[in-house]
């Protein structure tokens, strides 16, 4: 961090700009602050627990990152599986990769998707997700802060996850997730299924897909005692 831009954007990220503790939520803002892009989300993740954590600069961008979390795929998990960006121009050039997922976002008004690694040399902890309105390539300059932005969202969320004082970096922000409830709900239908959680998300997420209901309802359902899988 020793030029000009990368003490402004670790200013940005980290809250000193406007005084905000640091969280999931104000770095979705403030990659959206400091690159030229439309919207943010981050997702942690841990390699049995697919999408644990999510947080997103605003409802659309989170509404994308529940469907790759619905579909168990899409820029993110490619990106996350691989420790590479998944850099995409034009969001229709998936259409035969993952239609639905194609679809779905381009009806969101998204046009372009860029998904960057969060890791060090030691770790992946999850993935930075910035999309844009337009179609087109990052400049290379731009590319190239997205990445610095990336390293920097990755060395906050360490900085976060050691205050709270538990060895999972996902688990520990787990709290304040909306994620948390379908945690809980694929719990109750392993049980449910006599099953295992891998099992039972898999079912949880068809029928969220089915339904074309949003995970989280159809968790929150499951948690409230009135949606069961053992009778289907």
């Amino acid at each position: 961090m020793s030029t000009p831009d990368s003490k402004h954007f670790w200013a940005v990220l980290s809250g000193v700009d406007d005084r905000e503790r640091p969280s999931l939520a104000t770095l979705c803002r403030g990659c959206v602050a400091l690159l030229p892009v439309s919207g943010a989300a981050v997702s942690l993740m841990a390699p049995a627990r697919a999408q644990s954590v999510a947080s997103a600069f605003d409802g659309r961008a989170r509404a994308i990152q529940d469907l790759e979390f619905t579909l168990g795929e899409g820029p993110a998990m490619d990106c996350y599986a691989q420790g590479r960006p998944v850099l995409v121009d034009d969001v229709q050039s998936l259409a035969l990769r993952w239609p639905q997922f194609s679809a779905a976002v381009t009806t969101m008004g998204v046009r372009a998707v860029f998904a960057l690694p969060l890791q060090t040399t030691a770790a992946r902890i999850g993935v930075l997700v910035l999309y844009r309105d337009e179609t087109g390539s990052l400049a290379d300059g731009v590319l190239a802060d997205a990445m610095e932005v990336a390293d920097l969202v990755t060395q906050l969320v360490l900085v976060m996850q050691s205050e709270a004082a538990t060895e999972s970096v996902a688990w520990a922000l787990d709290v304040s997730d909306h994620r948390a409830v379908v945690h809980q709900a694929t719990g109750m239908i392993a049980v449910q299924i006599d099953g295992d959680v891998d099992e039972a998300l898999v079912r949880l997420r068809a029928y969220s897909f089915s339904a074309d209901r949003p995970i989280r309802e159809v968790a929150e359902d499951v948690v409230a005692g009135q949606l069961r899988f053992d009778d289907r």
